[in-house]
C-alpha cells in the first residue's frame, strides 16, 4: 500500500469511528502521547481519561451542530521511514448539505505500532482548537490565522 492509502484508510476508519461513537475503535488508531498543535497552542495528551474527554467533547460539538459528514481527503503523504508516514488532508464538516465551518487543512504523523497505524501528532490550521476538541466556535475570518 501506498503512504497515500494508509493515510486515506486511517483517516476514513477514525472519522467513521467518531462519527459512529466508537470509542474503542477510536482508540486503537491513537497513541499516547498524542501531540496536537494549532495556530495558538502545542497540547499533549498523556492519559485515557484525557483522550476519552477530547472524542466525547468532539462527538457532543459534532451532535450539536448536527453534523451529518464528517470527511478527511488526503492531499499528499510522505513514508518518512518503514514506520512513520506524515500525511497532510483537508476536513469538511457538513450538515446536510451545509458546510458547519469552511474546510481546513492538517497534517497527521502515524506510527506503525504492533502491525498498526496510530495518530502520534496531528498539526491543524485551526486558530480556536483546543483540547478537548472545540473547532467549530469562534473561527476566524483572517486567514492567515486559520479558519
Amino acid at each position: 500500500m501506498t503512504p497515500d492509502h494508509i493515510a486515506q484508510t486511517y483517516l476514513d476508519r477514525i472519522s467513521a469511528a467518531v462519527m459512529a461513537n466508537d470509542y474503542a475503535d477510536y482508540r486503537q488508531g491513537m497513541t499516547l502521547p498524542f501531540h496536537m498543535i494549532t495556530y495558538a497552542s502545542n497540547i499533549t495528551i498523556t492519559t485515557e481519561d484525557d483522550l476519552r474527554d477530547g472524542f466525547d467533547a468532539f462527538r457532543q460539538l459534532l451532535q450539536s451542530q448536527h453534523v451529518t459528514d464528517y470527511i478527511r481527503l488526503v492531499s499528499s503523504a510522505e513514508q518518512m521511514d518503514a514506520d512513520l508516514i506524515t500525511a497532510r488532508y483537508v476536513t469538511h464538516l457538513i450538515a446536510g448539505a451545509q458546510r458547519i465551518i469552511d474546510p481546513f487543512h492538517s497534517q497527521i504523523s502515524l506510527r506503525l505500532v504492533e502491525g498498526r497505524w496510530v495518530a502520534a501528532s496531528i498539526t491543524n490550521a485551526l486558530s480556536t482548537s483546543r483540547w478537548p476538541l472545540d473547532v467549530l466556535r469562534g473561527t476566524a475570518s483572517d486567514p492567515s490565522k486559520g479558519s
